[in-house]
């Protein structure tokens, strides 16, 4: 795994390192899932994702999250929730 170092924009963007966007050939426009966790932000690019490899590294990289959700006994209709007050109090 090689790290690298990005910060954010004015506009809220994150640069990922152009060395990486070449390897993983990363195009524009690609789509990724972003996931907050405690003090991380995962980004998981979502292209090929329904093929069956991809989505077993999906399930395997938020499995702890699904988990920890199961147990505070979160539901997707409090996922919702959260989701609309966070925009309105960015509106």
């Amino acid at each position: 795994m090689e790290i690298e170092i990005s910060k954010i924009t004015s506009k809220g963007q994150v640069v990922i390192p152009q060395e990486i966007r070449e390897r993983k050939g990363i195009k524009e426009g690609e789509r990724f899932l972003v996931f907050d966790s405690d003090d991380s932000i995962i980004f998981k690019r979502v292209k090929n994702l329904e093929a069956k490899k991809n989505l077993t590294e999906f399930e395997n990289t938020f499995k702890s999250m699904w988990k920890t959700s199961k147990e505070r006994n979160i539901s997707k209709k409090d996922v919702e929730k959260e989701i609309e007050e966070v925009r309105k109090s960015k509106a």
